[in-house]
């Protein structure tokens, strides 16, 4: 039936049981009520756009229903069970003494399974490059928590994947450190050694990204955001990574 055809009978006086209440209240499946509604149209020889109404679902999305007088309702369950026609009447007792028509359930946005996502995920990761085990799985369970609201690895009590030897990887801050250079300046001359690429808004959280000359030197971290649950990756680097600094600390010394 086309929306066209739909009358929206929601203002009429005349009392009226929806095909969703009908489903509501039988705990049948809305869909299964309308073609229920529809071969009795056909059946009594009834015009069925007569009584038919546009609802918009949980998605604002256009959809059909029915809304049904007495007779005709109680003609449809006719043929249901007598403990399903027993909560119809009984309803239609409480619409008849005024009582408000039942609120519908809109059908709620279901989330594919988080351990689903966390599997698709992972195999999407797996294809970038540049990225080793360990942070293939935590993009990916940063993908689970965005999609499905659930962070697998915290679930497990896993907060972060520690990578071998932390303690030997350096922030850019710290390594500029001792030449008395910003992180900011680091990471710029990092970039113009070829090391890494500016990749702001990535999906690992970082603003930054190895190079394949990068690999050999650098590593992606897991690291608590600031005030807030999660985490997110930070390039460090080996201390030896300095030698690519100090042709810019000669530069600088030149030039003062």
């Amino acid at each position: 039936m086309s929306a066209a055809n739909m009358l929206d009978i929601t203002n009429s006086t005349t009392k009226t049981m929806s095909s969703r209440e009908i489903a509501e209240l039988t705990g049948k499946d809305h869909k299964h009520v309308r073609r229920d509604i529809e071969k009795m149209f056909v059946d009594i020889g009834e015009d069925g756009s007569k009584f038919g109404r546009i609802y918009h679902d949980a998605y604002g999305r256009e959809q059909n229903e029915y809304a049904l007088p007495q007779d005709l309702t109680y003609n449809l369950v006719a043929g249901y069970r007598s403990d399903l026609r027993l909560k119809i009447i009984r309803r239609w007792m409480e619409l008849e003494r005024g009582a408000v028509p039942v609120a519908t359930k809109p059908s709620r946005k279901r989330r594919p399974a988080f351990d689903v996502a966390y599997k698709r995920f992972l195999e999407v990761a797996k294809t970038l490059p540049n990225f080793d085990e360990n942070q293939q799985r935590l993009m990916a369970a940063r993908g689970t928590h965005e999609l499905c609201g659930i962070n697998p690895l915290e679930l497990l009590g896993a907060v972060s994947i520690a990578a071998p030897t932390p303690d030997n990887y350096k922030t850019p801050t710290e390594l500029g450190e001792q030449f008395h250079m910003t992180g900011r300046q680091v990471n710029r001359y990092l970039a113009e050694v070829g090391l890494q690429v500016h990749t702001p808004g990535s999906a690992t959280g970082s603003d930054w990204t190895m190079t394949d000359n990068g690999l050999s030197y650098g590593r992606m971290f897991d690291t608590t955001r600031k005030h807030g649950k999660g985490s997110q990756q930070q390039l460090k680097w080996k201390p030896a990574t300095v030698e690519f600094l100090r042709p810019f600390v000669k530069q600088s010394e030149a030039v003062s």
